[in-house]
């Protein structure tokens, strides 16, 4: 990808030889702020992604490929061969950052090791994205966003009580999770770059920024031997505060976290002496000990209203709430076009197809979505030409030899 002087990251060459979503979505967050980012797939199979989800225009890329691996130039190269893994050595010489996520002992098992790629290139930063890290007794165990969510304790708390644990959110979760932090992990090697000149290795387990989302429940377990339980939408230290069922079926959340916002919500719902000084729900810790019947008042409230007159009157009366919306709700909402949330792009097949929108928003140099993920090996000869000046018949023994 070719980026402007004003990006944040112009100039920074990044090697994405990892497949799925955590790591290379480190890699795209890069692009999307001015990083030059190839993504280096086996010359056959490509990133299984490709395959993964719904299919877009073209069948060999799918939707979520083309949106997770937007901004990034592929080439193509077999690091099992021992012509490829030269390859490899030869690009990282010249990079500032490689992003793997292969278990444990598969890049040194191709020659490619930390302390091979470091001691040709002092300057390099490698993000190392794996399950369970590149230690410890699980350390090549295979794992995914769904292991993660699990392991990490999330799933034990997500879901009804009386029910079997839930998959929190997307399918898919711990992996951009991950992925915002092993781009955090990346940037942070680099500042420290300029200081030291040295670069060095991020080691990122995927279900550690899960275990990160687990707020005090460690803290209190280590405390008081309290083990956090599935509690639905409510919440386990503050109430009223859960997902409401509206007259016309839509639901409505509403979080509660102190006194001020509950005396806002009390005369909301038109019963103001809830929070009166003599009432048994005016502190938090009253509610929560009474908080099946606190649960009963603000549900049989919004139980008789449509949803949007509960919006309305919670929005009026400055009560933290929300309509819970739908993918179709989301995508036409006017809070998310005044923030231009979303872009469209082509597909690369004749279609465009409508991706996520950068994060942060930067006021001086923001980032940028300039393509979707790109065909297989689309850019391997000009890469290998431009960066490392192989002739036409360099790369027709190479391609002869299945090497890319």
């Amino acid at each position: 990808m070719q980026t402007g002087n004003d990006s944040v990251l112009n100039g920074v060459l990044v090697l994405d030889a990892a497949t799925y979503i955590a790591a290379p979505m480190s890699a795209s967050i890069l692009a999307e702020f001015g990083a030059d980012v190839i993504k280096v797939e086996h010359p056959r199979l490509g990133d299984p992604l490709r395959r993964f989800g719904t299919k877009g225009s073209d069948p060999n890329a799918s939707m979520q490929w083309l949106n997770e691996n937007r901004n990034k130039r592929s080439i193509t190269i077999d690091l099992g061969k021992p012509e490829g893994r030269d390859l490899f050595i030869a690009l990282a010489k010249k990079a500032d950052v490689v992003v793997e996520n292969f278990r444990p002992g598969t890049f040194e098992r191709w020659g490619l090791s930390w302390e091979t790629l470091h001691g040709l290139n002092t300057r390099l930063v490698m993000l190392r994205l794996s399950a369970f890290g590149q230690n410890g007794p699980l350390r090549e165990q295979v794992g995914l966003a769904r292991i993660a969510h699990a392991f990490s304790g999330v799933t034990s708390i997500s879901g009804e009580a009386d029910r079997p644990p839930a998959n929190p959110g997307p399918t898919s979760l711990a992996d951009y999770v991950a992925g915002v932090y092993g781009a955090l992990g990346v940037l942070l090697a680099l500042f420290e770059r300029e200081r030291s000149g040295i670069g060095q290795f991020v080691d990122l387990a995927l279900y550690e920024p899960m275990l990160k989302t687990m707020d005090e429940a460690f803290a209190v377990f280590d405390r008081t031997g309290f083990i956090r339980q599935r509690f639905g939408s409510q919440v386990v230290t503050v109430a009223p505060t859960a997902n409401y069922r509206c007259s016309d079926g839509g639901f409505v959340t509403v979080g509660i976290p102190d006194d001020k916002m509950f005396a806002r919500l009390a005369s909301a719902i038109g019963r103001p002496e809830l929070a009166e000084s003599n009432s048994e729900f005016v502190t938090n810790a009253m509610r929560v000990e009474r908080r099946t019947e606190i649960e009963a008042i603000v549900s049989a409230w919004i139980g008789s209203r449509d949803r949007d007159t509960v919006v309305r009157l919670l929005k009026d009366a400055d009560v933290p709430s929300s309509a819970i919306q739908d993918v179709a709700e989301l995508a036409r909402h006017p809070q998310v076009a005044a923030r231009e949330n979303f872009v469209k792009r082509p597909d690369g097949a004749g279609g465009t197809i409508t991706m996520q929108a950068p994060v942060p928003k930067l006021s001086r140099t923001p980032g940028r979505v300039t393509t979707a993920g790109p065909a297989l090996g689309e850019a391997t000869e000009e890469l290998l030409k431009g960066l490392l000046g192989f002739s036409d018949a360099e790369l027709a023994h190479l391609h002869a030899k299945g090497i890319i």
